[in-house]
C-alpha cells in the first residue's frame, strides 16, 4: 500500500462526512429548494470520484468491500447531474 492511497482514501472519507453533515436532518423539500447545497454536494461527489480513481490497484484489490468502480464513476455521473440540475433550476438548457 502506498502512502498516497491513505491520502486519497482520507479525502474520500472527509468529503463523505461533509456530505452527510450537510444533509443530516434535511427534508427533501429543503434540499430541492437549495441550489447551492445541491451544487456543493455534486462537487463533494466529484472529489470522492476523483480520489477513488487515484487509489492504487493493490489497495483497491485488498478492499473489495468498497465499490471502487461505482465511486470513480461518480465523476461522470455528477457532471451529468450538474447539467440536469442546471437545466431544471433555470428552465433552460446549459450552454
Amino acid at each position: 500500500m502506498s502512502p498516497r492511497d491513505l491520502v486519497y482514501v482520507g479525502h474520500m472519507l472527509d468529503m463523505a462526512r461533509k456530505a452527510v453533515s450537510k444533509t443530516r436532518g434535511l427534508s427533501r423539500e429543503a434540499y430541492d429548494a437549495d441550489e447551492n447545497l445541491r451544487l456543493a454536494l455534486i462537487h463533494l461527489i466529484q472529489v470522492i470520484g476523483e480520489a477513488a480513481r487515484q487509489v492504487s490497484r493493490e489497495f483497491s484489490d485488498t478492499h473489495p468491500e468498497v465499490p471502487w468502480a461505482a465511486s470513480s464513476a461518480c465523476v461522470t455521473k455528477s457532471f451529468t447531474t450538474t447539467l440536469v440540475l442546471t437545466k431544471t433550476s433555470s428552465g433552460k438548457s446549459p450552454r
